[in-house]
């Protein structure tokens, strides 16, 4: 049986989230902040892909490439139960929240906002995404990649580009992303195997991370902004966490 990790993100109590995807048994796993196993949730009927956090007990989880559902699953982590599924009209991948919203990668769709105070959606970029496409929001700009044009686009809300990045020689099949305070945006390459940070405006790149540090096919990452942290998922089931200096 394959389990990959594909999305991963980090409570304000320290515990780290992940999502097995590509399994019909799919789980939902939480470690405590001590790093040890905390509990497991199945996602039934779903694959399940990325994982984002809502509020102190609140997860979204998007279900991918499910074959028997189409939506999000808004999921209690205090008492493990569903909350609410908020259906879409494309397979949803990435996911990530910025204040008010959820911002939803849905294939061949775009980018879609979800407003969690009446769960109303709006569809604010138009665009073919591929499947595995991650999104991430800071200030007025949305960044999301595709993997299968190798590019990073940072653009307005109304999907108006202000850069691309695509360079395949630094990153090869960009999928997980994260935006720091500063606008630098934090980039894992599956096939390159590496993290990248691109600056603010998109002219300059610095690896930071590679096969020498753990990576091996890495897909999802997430950043701590306030404890300066960053976790990076392998789709092989290994996670790591690293603190930024």
């Amino acid at each position: 049986m394959v389990r990959t990790l594909d999305g991963c993100c980090m409570s304000e109590e320290g515990d780290v989230l992940f999502k097995d995807y590509h399994v019909k048994s799919a789980l939902f796993t939480t470690l405590a902040s001590y790093y040890r196993l905390k509990c497991k949730m199945p996602l039934d009927h779903s694959w399940g892909f990325d994982i984002t956090l809502i509020d102190g007990k609140t997860v979204a989880i998007t279900t991918g490439g499910s074959g028997e559902k189409i939506d999000i699953d808004i999921i209690n982590t205090k008492n493990r139960s569903k909350i609410k599924f908020i259906d879409f009209p494309g397979c949803p991948f990435g996911i990530t929240r910025y204040h008010g919203s959820l911002f939803v990668c849905v294939k061949e769709s775009g980018i879609f906002k979800i407003n969690m105070l009446d769960y109303t959606t709006s569809h604010v970029i138009s665009c073919n995404l591929p499947p595995c496409s991650y999104v991430s929001v800071f200030s007025d700009k949305i960044y999301y990649t595709d993997y299968t044009d190798h590019s990073v686009v940072c653009c307005d809300h109304n999907g108006s580009a202000f850069w691309t990045f695509k360079d395949t020689l630094v990153l090869n099949e960009p999928e997980g992303i994260a935006v720091d305070n500063n606008g630098n945006v934090y980039v894992v390459g599956e096939k390159s195997s590496n993290v990248v940070i691109i600056s603010s405006d998109g002219k300059h790149h610095k690896q930071i991370l590679t096969e020498n540090d753990g990576l091996y096919l890495p897909s999802a990452i997430f950043l701590d902004k306030q404890n300066r942290k960053l976790i990076v998922a392998n789709t092989n089931a290994t996670a790591f966490l690293y603190k930024i200096l």
